[in-house]
């Protein structure tokens, strides 16, 4: 099973969500993200190559992969229309 880290900046952009929006996105995680990560997390490019994004809903988890290890780490948690700016 992967193991999924926050950053503070994760950390803090989840808190400010809503309980039924953190609820959904807990859910994701532990069912995709912790289990097969590989198939949903899609390769960003640009100046975010090297990041990953996972969607949930109109939510944007930016992620980035430890290298071999099992490890997800989520850079920012953002309404679509805001995590890339």
């Amino acid at each position: 099973m992967w193991q999924i880290h926050f950053t503070k900046k994760a950390e803090k952009d989840f808190s400010k969500l809503t309980p039924e929006i953190r609820k959904r996105i807990d859910r994701a995680i532990v069912e995709k993200l912790q289990t097969a990560p590989e198939k949903y997390l899609v390769p960003l490019a640009g100046d975010l190559t090297g990041f990953y994004k996972f969607r949930v809903g109109d939510y944007r988890l930016l992620c980035a992969r430890e290298g071999v290890q099992l490890v997800v780490t989520v850079v920012r948690v953002a309404h679509r229309r805001e995590v890339y700016s």
